[in-house]
């Protein structure tokens, strides 16, 4: 038996575009978890059996839409806590780059979630989350 590669923490990273030509990408301190997830949006047919109309019929699906998510959570660096308010009460799209391993994906996002909590004896943390605005590629 083999053993499988492994990625470390590192190698899982959200890094967000500055906008600028050429674009540089930065992945803000601080996230201690990250989430990218992708859904197909579809519609469901049911299509029946021609041999036999009182058999169950199978649901046939097509997929109508992609979309991206990102949600991350951790404690608020005070370095970089100021770039994700102002982007989050800008309501822009920005670019973001996910890198995993070897392998990576950009694509423009709105942040759609940022929330702050603080508890006594603990340090203030926060998560965010991130859904695409358009076609998130997988880069070469």
């Amino acid at each position: 038996m083999s053993k499988a590669s492994t990625l470390r923490f590192s190698q899982f990273l959200v890094e967000i575009g500055d906008g600028a030509t050429p674009e540089v990408f930065m992945a803000p301190c601080g996230l201690n978890s990250r989430s990218f997830n992708r859904t197909a949006a579809t519609n469901e047919t049911n299509v029946p059996d021609c041999d036999d109309p009182d058999a169950p019929s199978w649901l046939e699906r097509d997929v109508v839409s992609l979309s991206s998510s990102i949600a991350g959570a951790g404690v608020v660096a005070d370095e970089d806590f100021d770039k994700w308010n102002a982007w989050f009460e800008a309501a822009s799209t920005r670019n973001i780059r996910i890198k995993l391993g070897t392998r990576g994906w950009i694509g423009p996002f709105k942040c759609t979630k940022l929330n702050v909590t603080g508890n006594r004896g603990s340090r203030v943390t926060f998560d965010v989350s991130l859904d695409s605005d358009g076609e998130t590629v997988l880069q070469s």
